[in-house]
């Protein structure tokens, strides 16, 4: 086993296109990390929210502006609104952001394969691909890893920019995690999407 560098960044999103939650530890098993797209706003007709429309989504932009956060040890889920206001699962005032057509569903536990998830369990970058996205954006900084919502940041050795791609079919240890690396995730218009601190920038698409 090669070792590919050090970890520099862990997150999980509870909520599907809503902003997550940076840790200093993840927990995974076999259906990635927990905790992470947990839930989803789903609509009467079954679609869930995301950045885009699709036979499985209907596109709900505002989510990005929402964050969550998950406290494993109530199992509690808590979503940060626009203004700034911390709310819990069920609170009115998230009910009416939703919208009378739709609420936070949890993901059945029995899920197979799950539902929420938009391509795989885990996603992993590189800082060296996060620096040369940077350049070829024009910009002198890498590109904001906050636009990406992966749950793992690895600063690899050496430079060489979208190293990611030669780890297909691999096994890499994060931790005392084991992990195969079965396929690329193609980036989505969720990553030109506006956020709080990152503004939209649909060259990220085009590189």
């Amino acid at each position: 086993m090669t070792s590919l560098g050090a970890v520099v960044g862990l997150a999980r999103f509870p909520v599907k296109s809503m902003r997550g939650e940076d840790r200093e530890r993840l927990e995974l098993d076999v259906g990635g990390v927990r905790g992470d797209r947990l839930w989803a706003l789903r609509y009467a007709d079954g679609k869930l929210g995301s950045g885009k429309s699709h036979r499985r989504f209907r596109k709900a932009p505002w989510l990005i502006e929402c964050a969550a956060a998950y406290d494993d040890t109530a199992d509690a889920l808590f979503v940060h609104l626009p203004d700034g206001t911390r709310v819990a699962a069920g609170d009115p005032r998230l009910a009416e952001l939703c919208g009378p057509e739709a609420e936070l569903v949890r993901e059945a536990p029995d899920a197979e394969p799950p539902s929420y998830q938009d391509q795989a369990p885990v996603s992993i970058v590189s800082t060296a691909s996060l620096r040369a996205l940077g350049q070829l954006l024009g910009d002198d900084v890498p590109a904001d890893i906050r636009r990406f919502r992966k749950n793992i940041v690895i600063d690899v050795d050496g430079d060489e920019p979208w190293t990611e791609e030669s780890w297909t079919g691999r096994e890499v240890r994060v931790g005392g995690a084991l992990l195969r690396i079965t396929e690329r995730v193609p980036r989505c218009v969720m990553t030109t999407l506006p956020q709080p601190g990152v503004p939209a920038d649909g060259r990220v698409l085009k590189p």
